[in-house]
């Protein structure tokens, strides 16, 4: 396997499988705290300082330190092969490396975050957990974890450094609180959910036209697909662009994505503001009203030209998928994953249907498209202000990172990462570091294989991923797509899915490799926890901007958007770009 497999760094599916507490007990638990009940005492156990040597060594201790551990598992996570909570290879790592592990308890992901409050709240809680983003806030703010800028700068490993600095550095700036560092982000992948255009292609190929590449083109592609009958079936049952106009910014064909061809960012599903910058100041993406008004008079003409649904006011996800199964609609927005589902409904309508992806076209000239990112992390690794040893934090970041993005070969990539019926995997890690980049490089590895048929690079996720697009491609060869639709083939219907992300030259994450090649893409600019007036005017602005559009979408007057954005800035959202402006200032 090769070094550059993970160089950049966090699977999609880290919250789902499991969520984890550590206990590294100090001393006597006597250290002076003023943060109040909630942090007056901790678990007393033998906690040895580190010596000189232990001082040099950046991923564990020659005098152990005693770690005890919570485990909070979700409740379809099977142990592995012959492994148990106490004897896995991470569990064995961790003993080669001077930590004694030993846990306290075992349960249900679903008690996780309660449990861990009730221990803090008793005084006696975990030296290293996990955090939310407002939890991080509230707990440095009141003394229950410590500030690590110190020990991070002396400890962290380049190794580490580099994983971090897979979002140009924004998740590691949300994790300081008051200018200092307080904790080490689990990182993700905002490229996994940025937005792009999705297109029946057998479509463009029916018609003779090409991938729309700006709002013109699009324009003309859509009305092509509601007027000329794409499907060949000699009927008029058929519309061009697939929009979510009844839960507005949201995943599955969200009205923002279409404005982000012209780079503005009025909304995202994640509840709050999508905040950009622009020549150094920050504002939010829908306060644009040149970017936000060319876009509104592309969508009222279509509208008007029958390209969208007539209700797509009132469609929400149901509803599109239904269009988008049963051989409807043709174009619509989601990230990468957006045609996983579609594909497996429109070949039962029509084994002939064939989904690619794209950039959302150009707007506003070219290289205006950029879709919006957020990049605030799901969670943070913190570590008691209480603990003697801050820099076993770090340690036992730079372990993770050294067998989960930096192994040395495939052997050991399995046994840290996991391996079916064998090795339990990164489950196990204290803090676990995934691949914020994995989905990436799976298209990499998994569409390389099916062009030349070579296996050899492949890890055991990526060659099941390969297997089934592989029986999928066989049977579209073969001739045999109908047989396997009536048959409700599950693996044929699995290949086709995971085609549409991993093996399509013109798929999800072929997608995904353009925006990040050529930075086509508007990044957060407020990553942190909303301030109470984010948090108070958000639904009340959101829900004005969404109905606005809609409204000019279905007649209008454009310039009302001007009138729109007046109202915005005085009910708040002047005080919510304020406030945002002061934290990018001092977070440069």
């Amino acid at each position: 396997m090769k070094k550059e497999r993970l160089k950049s760094a966090a699977g999609i599916a880290l919250a789902a499988a499991m969520l984890l507490s550590v206990t590294a007990c100090s001393g006597n638990g006597n250290s002076n705290n003023n943060s109040g009940d909630a942090a007056a005492s901790n678990n007393t156990t033998n906690h040895a300082v580190s010596n000189a040597a232990d001082d040099d060594n950046l991923y564990g201790y020659t005098t152990p330190v005693k770690l005890n551990v919570g485990f909070a598992f979700a409740s379809d996570f099977k142990v592995q092969g012959q492994e148990t909570e106490t004897q896995n290879t991470w569990m064995d790592l961790y003993k080669e490396n001077g930590y004694d592990i030993t846990p306290m308890y075992s349960i249900d992901a679903s008690q996780g975050e309660t449990k861990l409050a009730t221990a803090i709240a008793s005084g006696s809680y975990p030296d290293v957990f996990t955090v939310s983003a407002s939890d991080l806030v509230k707990y440095a703010q009141t003394n229950v974890i410590a500030d690590i800028s110190e020990v991070y700068e002396k400890y962290a490993t380049p190794e580490l450094k580099e994983y971090l600095n897979a979002d140009e550095g924004a998740s590691l700036a949300s994790a300081k609180v008051d200018g200092k560092l307080y904790a080490i982000p689990k990182m993700g992948s905002g490229f996994d959910g940025v937005m792009m255009m999705f297109i029946r292609q057998d479509w463009l190929d029916n018609l003779g036209l090409k991938m729309p590449a700006t709002m013109d083109e699009l324009a003309e592609v859509a009305r092509a697909f509601t007027q000329n009958d794409p499907d060949g079936n000699g009927k008029a049952d058929t519309y061009g662009l697939a929009l979510n106009g009844k839960e507005g910014f949201a995943m599955l064909s969200g009205l923002q994505a279409f404005f982000e061809g012209y780079g503005a960012a009025p909304g995202h599903w994640n509840g709050k503001f999508s905040l950009i910058e622009k020549d150094g100041k920050v504002v939010w993406g829908g306060a644009l009203p040149d970017e936000m008004k060319k876009g509104l008079t592309a969508l009222q003409g279509m509208y008007n030209e029958g390209s969208l649904a007539k209700n797509f006011g009132t469609m929400d996800l149901t509803a599109i998928n239904k269009d988008l199964g049963s051989g409807k609609a043709g174009i619509f927005f989601a990230p990468m994953w957006g045609a996983m589902t579609s594909i497996m409904d429109a070949v039962k309508s029509d084994p002939n249907a064939h989904f690619t992806s794209a950039r959302i076209p150009d707007g506003n000239g070219e290289g205006s498209s950029k879709a919006y990112m957020p990049t605030l992390p799901e969670a943070y690794f913190v570590i008691s202000s209480k603990a003697k040893n801050p820099e076993a934090l770090i340690k036992l970041i730079n372990l993770s990172v050294q067998k989960l993005i930096h192994p040395t070969n495939e052997v050991e990539f399995n046994k840290y990462y996991g391996q079916p019926d064998v090795y339990s995997g990164w489950k196990f890690s204290l803090t676990q570091t995934l691949n914020p980049l994995k989905n990436l490089d799976n298209y990499y590895k998994e569409s390389q294989a099916l062009q030349t048929g070579d296996t050899s690079e492949l890890n055991v996720e990526q060659k099941g991923d390969y297997d089934k697009m592989k029986y999928y491609l066989d049977a579209v060869e073969s001739g045999t797509v109908k047989d396997m639709i009536t048959a409700n083939d599950a693996t044929f219907l699995n290949g086709a899915s995971l085609y549409t992300v991993f093996g399509d030259p013109q798929g999800g994450e072929a997608t995904v490799d353009q925006i990040k090649t050529k930075g086509a893409y508007n990044l957060s600019a407020y990553n942190y926890i909303p301030t109470e007036t984010m948090s108070a005017k958000f639904s009340t602005l959101d829900k004005m901007a969404l109905e606005t559009i809609v409204k000019i979408i279905y007649g209008d007057s454009v310039d009302s958007y001007d009138k729109f954005l007046q109202s915005w800035k005085s009910l708040g959202g002047d005080t919510v770009i304020k406030e945002a402006q002061e934290w990018y200032d001092s977070n440069k």
